[in-house]
């Protein structure tokens, strides 16, 4: 019956099951309803009191009569039909994972106590069934952050813990500016602590208005463990046959003056290549240089990696890195003005070193002199393409005016834009003191008077940090155990070692880009007044400088007396020297086969660290537009940089990695197209401070829950989490209402009763 009513009354039929009650849009206080009501009742009895009926009649008329009275007054009042609707808008508690490097650090226990990395703690505690418990009440969502914030779905694997920053503050303000307009009831952080934010003042106090608490699950051994990592590695990307390769390499490690063991190995041949030890110094960093000579030609993968007992993150313990290596002899050009000793061991030593073709120029030969090398020249080239031919191009003690402008201009050029290298010996006569005003005058490593004296004494030469930087000046060898420096020609070695003649350079001279390779040390007598007190005081001034000039290096000896070494291991020390540094100098210079290259220096940069871009064309007709496209491995973004016209058929350009820019770039040439396009590769990387500290910040969590009225909550006791949230879920009423006052039935309801009264009058005979 309910339902057909509800039915024409036009009532939902999801409705008709459910409770309902009836209110008034004119609600009347029941005090007024009694009296109307009774005052309605009252009219009816008395309408009827003095008729002439029987009892029965009147009964039926008078309740005829009230009915309709009260139908009308129930009308007027709009009565409705109600049936309560209540939307309950569940609040929202957001859990924000780090998932940054350092979580990869063991430092963490599971239950069994067992020692794990923190972001196998992290997912032990994503599985805690506290999080079901969680999420009977609160809508739970999820996110993973390091530099970023982004939402995941928990049922599907993580993103792996590799970020390369934290920045807890960042994530916060993600995460209430996302919920703005929404019951939002508390923040977790599942996290170590340590971050490149803090959380200011300005969003502290917004939280705190909010009166939303951040609980902190604090990962990691607060009291930090060590971690041994590799910061970055740095090589040529390309070598020579049987070139003594540097290979460049920064470790970090949280123990001042620890002791650690580098290897650097071939990958696939799992051969050792070279080791050192090394001991950090108070800011836990080293650097160290490691030295290989590739086997093979191709391309070829070597491994940086640190061996010991394992560490809290084995997973920057190795850095691979790869070198094309060329096979082809380098070629050298040596240029001298008389048959001194120098000379005549250094024409030796390139005719016998294998992978070196060499032509030897003698200024003060007559006629019947022959010009020597394995590859001997009638004549001094005079093009910048007949030069070109060369790696390196040694200057002995010749007179600038042995070279016309065109032929010093041309080698300048070929330095600065083929990267040829350019080796400076010094002498009596003519260099450096004859070059001012030339052409090459800008590529000498100093400047001031180029007139050089010759020091008081002999004196020995002392390599610098920046030779073992680059691998440069190591003439000892493993058997030896002395791989940077012999003893016998150190500055405490034996007498034959001094070098008789070298010039004076003024360390002031020296221009800002210049790096001393080696130093030469002589000892002073000192005289105090009215007293005679000798006293060994150590001088040093520049003996050996290298000096980065456009595309290659220039490099400066100031003596010509390494000859003398010839007295301790016969030709092995000069030699050592010699070819390290023309191997050195021609590796800057290495260009493709078909003369088109293309260059990135440095091959590895930081993000917004400047990086050349430079291309050779050589033979090619650029039409004036040079396009080099770049593509990064990691995430496929591609850029096209136009290229600069530098004079000549080379380009290059200036290009700055973006702060997304991290990761394996290539680059090859995309304008003009060319049959066999160079390529060149670029190791974009952030500076990876999570690895260089990755010691727990759980003071920065206490003191975040802290302010915003939450709590540390210790990973094995998760399950007070879910009574320790507040409830921040709010009612909507909205209710569904039908209307009666406008309804047919009840007006049929109303006529009804009076045709009832009307039909009860006419046969009363009232009408």
């Amino acid at each position: 019956m309910m339902d057909w009513i509800f039915t024409q009354l036009g009532v939902p039929q999801n409705l008709h099951a459910q409770p309902w009650h009836l209110v008034f849009e004119r609600n009347l206080p029941p005090w007024l309803w009694l009296v109307l009501v009774s005052a309605l009742i009252c009219v009816s009895i008395i309408s009827y009191s003095k008729i002439r009926a029987g009892q029965k009649a009147k009964i039926i008329l008078r309740t005829c009569r009230a009915v309709a009275l009260l139908v009308i007054l129930f009308l007027a009042t709009q009565p409705v039909l109600e049936w309560p609707q209540e939307i309950t808008e569940q609040d929202v508690v957001e859990v924000l994972i780090d998932r940054s490097s350092s979580l990869r650090v063991k430092d963490a226990t599971d239950v069994s106590g067992n020692l794990i990395s923190r972001v196998a703690l992290q997912d032990e505690i994503i599985q805690n069934p506290v999080w079901k418990e969680i999420s009977k009440n609160h809508a739970l969502q999820w996110s993973v952050f390091s530099g970023n914030s982004n939402s995941v779905e928990i049922k599907q694997p993580l993103p792996p813990a590799d970020g390369k920053r934290t920045l807890i503050a960042s994530a916060v303000h993600e995460t209430l500016q996302r919920n703005t307009g929404r019951p939002l009831a508390a923040i977790i952080l599942i996290s170590d602590g340590r971050s490149q934010d803090s959380v200011g003042t300005t969003t502290i106090r917004q939280i705190q208005s909010l009166g939303i608490p951040i609980f902190t699950i604090a990962l990691g051994d607060p009291n930090g463990i060590n971690d041994r990592g590799i910061l970055s590695v740095d090589a040529p990307q390309k070598g020579f046959l049987q070139d003594q390769i540097p290979i460049q390499a920064q470790i970090t490690t949280k123990k001042p003056g620890e002791k650690i063991h580098v290897i650097l190995r071939d990958v696939n041949t799992k051969i050792k290549i070279d080791e050192q030890d090394a001991q950090s110094g108070p800011d836990g960093k080293i650097n160290i240089t490691l030295v290989g000579q590739p086997k093979n030609i191709g391309e070829t993968i070597w491994q940086v990696s640190i061996e010991g007992e394992p560490d809290a993150d084995p997973s920057n313990d190795s850095q691979n890195i790869n070198i094309a290596v060329v096979d082809r002899p380098i070629r050298v050009l040596y240029m001298d003005g008389w048959p001194r000793w120098e000379f005549r061991y250094l024409k030796n030593l390139l005719l016998r070193e294998k992978g070196v073709e060499s032509s030897i120029m003698l200024l003060s030969a007559d006629r019947d002199f022959a010009q020597e090398g394995t590859t001997p020249l009638s004549r001094l080239p005079k093009t910048e393409k007949e030069f070109s031919v060369f790696d390196v191009i040694i200057v002995g003690d010749v007179p600038a005016g042995f070279l016309n402008i065109s032929q010093q201009k041309a080698i300048r050029e070929l330095v600065a834009k083929q990267g040829t290298g350019l080796l400076w010996i010094g002498g009596e006569r003519s260099t450096p003191s004859s070059w001012r005003g030339s052409a090459l005058e800008d590529l000498l490593p100093f400047r001031g008077t180029l007139d050089l004296q010759r020091l008081d004494e002999a004196v020995f030469m002392k390599p610098t940090e920046s030779a073992a930087r680059i691998g440069l000046l190591r003439l000892g060898n493993k058997q030896d155990e002395e791989l940077d420096w012999p003893t016998e020609i150190s500055p405490d070695g034996e007498s034959w070692a001094r070098l008789e003649w070298a010039q004076r350079i003024d360390p002031r001279d020296i221009k800002p880009t210049t790096e001393v390779l080696a130093t030469a040390r002589l000892r002073a007598v000192a005289k105090k007044i009215n007293k005679e007190i000798e006293s060994e005081s150590k001088k040093e001034t520049p003996l050996v400088l290298t000096m980065r000039f456009g595309s290659g290096q220039t490099t400066y000896v100031a003596t010509d007396e390494t000859w003398r070494w010839r007295h301790g291991r016969g030709e092995t020390l000069p030699e050592r020297f010699w070819i390290q540094l023309i191997r050195h100098l021609a590796r800057s210079g290495l260009r493709n086969n078909n003369g088109v290259g293309l260059q990135i220096d440095p091959p590895l940069a930081a993000i917004n660290q400047p990086v050349r871009i430079s291309a050779d064309l050589a033979g090619v007709e650029a039409g004036g537009i040079v396009v080099v496209e770049g593509k990064n491995v990691n995430t496929g973004k591609s850029i096209d940089i136009a290229l600069k016209a530098d004079g000549g058929d080379q380009f290059s350009n200036v290009w700055i990695p973006p702060n997304d820019g991290d990761g394996v770039w290539n680059f090859k040439l995309r304008q003009p197209k060319i049959a066999e396009t160079p390529e060149a590769k670029l190791t974009v990387v952030y500076e990876d401070q999570e690895q260089s500290n990755a010691t727990p910040d759980h003071e920065t969590l206490e003191k975040l829950s802290a302010a915003t009225k939450g709590k540390v909550i210790e990973p094995r006791n998760m399950e007070i989490l879910e009574k320790l949230l507040p409830n921040r879920s709010f009612v909507t009423k909205n209710p569904v209402q039908v209307q009666l006052w406008n309804q047919w039935l009840v007006y049929a309801i109303l006529v009804a009763v009076m045709a009832v009264e009307w039909i009860g009058r006419r046969l009363l005979q009232l009408m």
